[in-house]
């Protein structure tokens, strides 16, 4: 329950009112069917990387029915609506009278979770009610806090309640099989499946493009204010240039203090949609995506972009998403757990910075020498293209033909 410590009051709110009625309306909903597939995915990033398996899923097993649940409001709303499933719905809390209601009624033949859900409870009574259960997606460190002596729920669900854990890499099956856990298979990433699905859609969006002019822009993913600060600086300084900025979350406020704190114009994505551009939208310099679901579409837009997360306690978000469309990428010093950044960082490809000051030389770097982008980008588009696959790995392990 620690994620509903860093949730900001409308999330809470949104938390607890989608949870009025969920079990009675789950039990009307899944009343008579049998068989389900039951997908669990924290919130929209999480779901992003089950996407792939889920609609592999579908195309393989087109009359069955398929459950998916989420725990956080950020991915429930966008989604609820999903149309490769049968049924959306939050998942309930992790009480034994909660998760007794919900296994009795939705009687799930397959239940299939993402990298960071680990449920005590709900864990347990799978195991107990003997439902074939898989986790895919894991990635840990050899110092993962998950290793830590306080974190016995980790280590008890890790060996004992998943028919197989599915781990993106080597060092994954490393730390997981010294741990003790019997069932471990290296799958890759089926996140990259994903974004190399989305780099082949033929999509545009006609606000972006008004605003850009058709010209490819500086942008920055999944920002918090800390970095919306430093991309102010460096708009700031250079008025001749734009930048597109998608913050992490949707709060006006954010959106907002980028605005005030814009010299040569920004605005808000949600003022143009579904409007003719004027030139309020085509002279500012900035363009603040306020609305989630899009970027990883909208990197296509750049020649190199900033990943929000760095700097904060989190990881960055997504590294591969603004990878496959090839470009340089940069974030902030807190990234060692994330494998994608190391190897990037490694190849060539992504430029990890320490301050501000690192940020700027990074942009102005990019935005100058049109050879050390391109180098940069056939690095990225290439770690993407060799690192495909992992979904038909994920789907014939999970259901064994």
């Amino acid at each position: 329950m620690a994620y509903l410590c860093r949730m900001n009051t409308e999330k809470l709110k949104l938390f607890f009112q989608g949870r009025k009625g969920l079990l009675s309306k789950i039990e009307a909903a899944v009343k008579g069917h049998d068989d389900i597939i039951w997908f669990h995915v924290p919130s929209y990033g999480e779901f992003e990387e089950a996407r792939p398996v889920i609609e592999a899923t579908r195309r393989r097993y087109p009359e069955r029915k398929i459950l998916l649940t989420f725990f956080s409001p950020t991915g429930y709303i966008p989604l609820q609506h999903y149309d490769k499933v049968d049924w959306v719905f939050y998942i309930p809390l992790d009480t034994p009278w909660d998760m007794k209601r919900f296994l009795d009624a939705v009687r799930p033949a397959r239940a299939i979770f993402t990298i960071t859900d680990f449920w005590p409870v709900m864990m347990n009574m799978l195991r107990r009610r003997k439902i074939p259960t898989y986790i895919m997606s894991v990635h840990v460190e050899p110092d993962s806090y998950h290793l830590s002596w306080w974190d016995f729920n980790y280590r008890q669900i890790m060996r004992n309640c998943y028919d197989c854990v599915l781990v993106r890499d080597q060092m994954s099956y490393d730390v997981l099989t010294k741990l003790g856990v019997p069932r471990v298979k290296i799958t890759g990433d089926p996140r990259i499946d994903r974004v190399a699905d989305i780099l082949k859609e033929p999509w545009s969006n006609s606000v972006v493009e008004a605003w850009s002019g058709g010209k490819k822009v500086f942008m920055a993913g999944s920002t918090f204010p800390a970095e919306d600060g430093m991309m102010l600086e460096i708009a700031n300084a250079h008025p001749e240039a734009k930048f597109l900025i998608i913050p992490h979350e949707t709060d006006p406020k954010e959106a907002d203090d980028i605005v005030a704190g814009a010299r040569h114009g920004a605005v808000k994505y949600t003022d143009f949609v579904g409007k003719e551009a004027d030139e309020k939208l085509l002279n500012a310099q900035i363009l603040i995506v306020n609305t989630v679901g899009m970027l990883a579409r909208l990197y296509r837009y750049g020649y190199a972009a900033l990943i929000g997360g760095g700097f904060t306690d989190n990881m960055p978000h997504s590294v591969v998403e603004p990878a496959v469309f090839g470009m340089p990428i940069t974030f902030g010093p807190v990234y060692g757990r994330e494998s994608h950044c190391r190897n990037l960082t490694a190849l060539g490809g992504a430029f990890p910075v320490n301050d501000k000051e690192e940020l700027k030389a990074f942009y102005e770097k990019c935005a100058t020498d049109t050879a050390f982008v391109e180098k940069a980008a056939e690095i990225t588009r290439e770690y993407c293209r060799r690192s495909t696959g992992a979904t038909e790995v994920i789907v014939d392990t999970i259901f064994g033909d």
